[in-house]
């Protein structure tokens, strides 16, 4: 017997030579029946993933499983999460893209691969964490979606170096945990031990306004549980720019950089001798980035972290296509939207419309949905500003390790 296995697979016929899939009579005769259907209307979503060598094959077969799931769960349940795959062919088309990509590349991948196909949302996956040419094509990618009136459902590691008011008024949702969320979480440690006063250091990294302000926002939402007083917020262009921080006599600092900035700050730090057991350095997840350490971290500094590998990012594919499936579900099953249509018709050569019109109203279904969380995490919500109203992060600690190098070690989770 040939080792041949077809699977009819949302649309795509998928042959394989060398992987086998099981599944049950049954099922797959209710997939030949949807599969027939010829009434069904494409509803394509676009993606947006990092470039990496070979790893077209590890982004479809995670594509491909779980929309093969999504029909294969409805074919076979009455009562199904998602009725509008009786309607819509569900096809999700995926780009890679490079770091930095240009200007050119990215208006190539919204016009000639996305708004050629009408895709009625784009998921955007990004684990890079630069914050610096790759933070702004970020931002020019999300901005000409916004303009065009497509939402976005967003995971990028860097989001923290994203224009505060820009993504807010745009049509996006951030799956990562946002600068908000990394906020609360150090100065969650502040209250654990009873640190009331502290420093605010920040480099020119993007976003080091809005991080500042996002720390007063929220001393001033636990100002009736608890006291905070920054002595000093300091811009560091310059090493000498720390004697700020000694003149502040401060013993405890936020720290907002990227981490080959922190290496020179902290080292700075060092000779002003305001390093060690006597201070607290609390670091964000762009200074810990992927956990490594560099020699200049002090031992005992604070930090929090959330996981940007790839096989975390390939994760978020699956909670990205579930919140915009259950956006769809929600916005078809409204009676008030009978005749609009997830058949956007938008082209940049003129011959379509410049804008979605429906698209502020679909972003408003898809801000609303709420994903049943992974066992013993919270569901997955947003707020009105398009941030996850619960994201889990990692307060870790700098300590020596068995070999006497410097790891990471986690000591709690905060949500």
């Amino acid at each position: 017997m040939r080792d041949l296995y077809i699977l009819l697979m949302v649309g795509v016929l998928v042959v394989s030579t060398s992987t086998k899939l099981s599944i049950g009579q049954t099922g797959h005769q209710d997939l030949i029946k949807i599969i027939s259907n010829s009434s069904l209307q494409n509803l394509n979503v676009g993606m947006i993933v990092p470039h990496k060598n070979f790893g077209a094959r590890e982004y479809n077969k995670t594509i491909n499983n779980l929309i093969y799931n999504l029909y294969k769960d409805h074919a076979r349940t009455k009562k199904s999460k998602f009725s509008f795959l009786d309607k819509y062919w569900l096809q999700v088309n995926h780009r890679m893209m490079k770091l930095t990509p240009s200007p050119t590349a990215i208006l190539d991948s919204l016009c000639k691969e996305f708004l050629s196909v009408n895709v009625s949302a784009i998921l955007y996956l990004m684990n890079y964490e630069q914050y610096g040419r790759s933070t702004a094509s970020a931002q020019y990618f999300l901005q000409l979606a916004g303009y065009l009136g497509i939402p976005v459902i967003a995971w990028n590691a860097d989001n923290s170096g994203l224009e505060r008011r820009a993504s807010q008024s745009s049509l996006q949702l951030q799956l990562a945990p946002s600068l908000e969320h990394q906020t609360a979480a150090m100065l969650s440690i502040l209250e654990r031990y009873k640190w009331h006063q502290f420093s605010v250091v920040t480099s020119q990294i993007a976003g080091h306004d809005d991080f500042i302000q996002a720390v007063r926002e929220r001393i001033s939402d636990m100002q009736d549980t608890f006291k905070f007083t920054i002595l000093s917020a300091i811009l560091v262009t310059d090493p000498h720019d720390l004697q700020e921080l000694v003149n502040s006599e401060s013993r405890v600092m936020l720290l907002y950089s990227t981490r080959e900035e922190a290496i020179h700050i902290l080292t700075a730090a060092r000779e002003y001798k305001i390093t060690g057991e006597n201070y607290v350095w609390v670091v964000t997840q762009s200074v810990i980035e992927n956990l490594q350490t560099p020699s200049q971290f002090p031992v005992g500094m604070l930090g929090v972290h959330f996981d940007t590998s790839s096989k975390s990012l390939v994760s978020e594919i699956t909670t990205a296509i579930k919140v915009y499936a259950y956006g769809v579900e929600d916005f078809v099953n409204d009676p008030k939207n009978k005749n609009r249509s997830l058949n956007t018709q938008l082209s940049c050569e003129g011959a379509g419309e410049a804008r979605w019109s429906t698209g502020d109203l679909f972003f408003k279904y898809l801000k609303n949905v709420s994903v049943e969380g992974d066992q013993g995490k919270p569901n997955v919500e947003f707020t009105q500003d398009g941030v996850l109203k619960a994201a889990e992060l990692k307060i870790m600690n700098l300590r020596p390790g068995v070999s006497k190098q410097l790891v990471w070690e986690e000591r709690r989770k905060f949500l």
